[in-house]
């Protein structure tokens, strides 16, 4: 099959899971994380990771498809040149090239209040520099570090995306149109893992829970304009990479994380995009909560019982997730294939399913190759429907689940999100058609710069 017809193929497969109905074989996912490519083809993560060259990247893909096995080639990494550039504190290289996320705190219990009033003019005015000492300087070299950080970053997705271009049109790899998936941060998360901190945070929702309550909801507006994707498809999704919910107990999980999260996961709904969450950890004691999603909600678990999950919301959600990267390390090649079989059994009858592992393998000593081939051959061939073409499930529509909520939050504003007729108050165009010019320039610059200015200067 030539890479055109292996293209429409696949892209056939996710768009019949994506619309609900059972596709002629469930989509499959591949777990080899770009340091792990990185390795397989014999690189050295110091120094190949600070230049991220396209023409290296497309040669450690090429490699890559020696193990390759899946229906998309995906390749996301922290960049450590524009995380020297900001001197970043909340992602640190260790001395083996991987990224690591050290305990930070952005901002002190007494600043709830200020926090609070506008999250996004604190985190670029208090948090971004505690946390880029890069980005604290007097304003030349601030200036400076950032045009630095930003160049770097710029150069980096760039790279990426032409090996990742190159190698899916040479073997036909499947991917959602261009510009219509986007990182979606949930208030919990995002409050826990950069403004207080794990271990701070702990403390605060028992000694201000009320402050705490109040951050997340004040946070919801922000961090919903944040991950606006700028196409909308049934195939793109905002993604979630939820981290402290099976960290809290059960009273509060439902106070702090679930309230805006829930409301979040709907308003991105009305919207009229799809989620795609990664439930870290064990989320079984969770399970109720996630019933009352909007159907169609990618769910993509690492621990738990795959029939109680598949019992409960293999009818109204999309699957995913389950299979132990680490058996791949520690079991034989029959237990590797038995497990696979085990999970397809439960999880594919019926659709609503997509192969994924229950996380990435990240470094070569986290998985054995021939075991990996092995699981990924096996599931590529027993992945088939009989039944394809037919509708998931009979009940409510995808619509009929959703839940308004966008009414309940006010249009996202900040004194530090200047408008084009704003702008052009300051420096006016000389006619109406330069005016035309200049709106679409301010638009396209200010976008490439704007994600930079927060959340991506946090995460690096």
């Amino acid at each position: 099959m030539q890479a055109e017809a292996k293209k429409a193929y696949r892209t056939k497969l996710f768009r019949d899971l994506y619309a609900g109905i059972i596709p002629e074989r469930f989509p499959v996912h591949d777990c080899l994380a770009l340091d792990y490519l990185i390795q397989y083809a014999g690189k050295d993560l110091i120094p190949f990771a600070f230049r991220y060259d396209a023409a290296e990247l497309t040669e450690v893909f090429e490699r890559a498809m020696e193990l390759h096995f899946g229906d998309t080639f995906s390749a996301a990494a922290r960049n450590p040149a524009a995380l020297m550039f900001k001197q970043s504190k909340v992602n640190v290289m260790s001395r083996t090239g991987m990224i690591q996320h050290p305990e930070t705190s952005g901002f002190d219990a007494d600043e709830y209040d200020e926090f609070i009033a506008h999250p996004y003019d604190f985190t670029l005015e208090k948090i971004l520099p505690r946390l880029n000492p890069g980005f604290d300087k007097d304003p030349i070299n601030r200036s400076v570090n950032f045009a630095k950080y930003t160049l770097a970053q710029l150069d980096f997705l760039r790279n990426l995306h032409t090996a990742l271009k190159s190698i899916r049109d040479r073997y036909g790899l499947y991917a959602p149109p261009e510009g219509s998936t986007a990182i979606q941060l949930v208030p919990f998360d995002f409050l826990a893992d950069f403004c207080r901190g794990f271990t701070k945070v702990s403390v605060d929702i028992r000694r201000c829970p009320e402050k705490v309550e109040a951050a997340c909801e004040a946070l919801v507006p922000y961090l919903l304009w944040r991950s606006v994707a700028p196409v909308s498809s049934p195939e793109g999704a905002n993604m979630i990479m939820t981290h402290m919910a099976p960290f809290l107990r059960q009273k509060d999980f439902e106070r702090f994380y679930w309230p805006t999260f829930y409301k979040m996961v709907h308003i991105i709904a009305e919207r009229g995009q799809a989620t795609y969450i990664f439930c870290e950890a064990d989320w079984t004691r969770f399970i109720d909560y996630l019933q009352d999603l909007p159907r169609g909600t990618r769910l993509h678990m690492e621990y738990g019982d795959p029939k109680l999950f598949k019992e409960r919301l293999g009818k109204k959600m999309i699957l995913s997730g389950f299979y132990p990267v680490v058996l791949l390390k520690t079991g034989t090649r029959q237990q590797c294939i038995d497990q696979a079989k085990k999970l397809i059994d439960i999880l594919a009858p019926g659709g609503n399913f997509e192969w994924r592992f229950d996380k990435n393998a990240l470094q070569m000593g986290d998985i054995n190759p021939d075991n990996y081939r092995a699981v990924m051959e096996y599931v590529l061939e027993n992945g088939t429907y009989a039944n394809a073409g037919e509708a998931v499930a009979v009940g409510s529509k995808k619509e009929d689940t959703i839940r308004k909520f966008s009414h309940e939050y006010p249009e996202f504003t900040s004194k530090y999100i200047v408008t084009y007729e704003e702008w052009k108050k300051e420096y006016p165009p000389v006619n109406e058609e330069a005016d035309r010019a200049m709106r679409i320039a301010y638009k396209k610059y200010s976008d490439l710069v704007q994600p930079f200015n927060d959340i991506y200067s946090l995460y690096g």
